[in-house]
């Protein structure tokens, strides 16, 4: 028999580094989404709190009989522990019928709060924005 007949078993040295070289990176791949998917969730949670937190306000301030409601800007700056990466700003507005900010009171009012917060994994402050509409009774 010659050598080149006979049946060849095994893997190559090339193959070996081939294959190795393939898993090395499907693994580098897969590492590198763990840090992306801790930053989405982090985001998406702190986006929920602020959200919660605009929301506790407006109805807050929803309680209150219409003629309570105080016109103007309320800046509560950074709040207590466990919320100090987050700031809320009230602002309540005279609207018109077309929800146009107005200078007389024609029984509606804009409540919006705005709540902001830097996260540590991004560059930019993100803030998240609820409007509700009270009427005169």
């Amino acid at each position: 028999m010659s050598i080149s007949s006979k049946n060849k078993k095994g893997f190559t040295i090339i193959e070996a580094m081939v294959a190795i070289f393939v898993l090395t990176l499907g693994i580098v791949a897969v590492l590198c989404l763990f840090p992306l998917s801790l930053q989405t969730r982090k985001f998406s949670e702190m986006k929920t709190v602020a959200s919660q937190l605009a929301q506790a306000k407006i109805e807050e301030i929803a309680i209150h009989s219409y003629d309570d409601i105080p016109i103007g800007t309320i800046d509560e700056g950074q709040l207590d522990s466990p919320f100090g990466a987050y700031t809320r700003q009230l602002v309540v507005n005279y609207v018109d019928s077309d929800l146009q900010s107005s200078a007389s009171n024609i029984g509606l009012k804009k409540i919006e709060v705005t709540v902001s917060w830097s996260s540590p994994l991004s560059i930019s402050p993100k803030s998240v924005n609820v409007i509700n509409l009270i009427t005169g009774r």
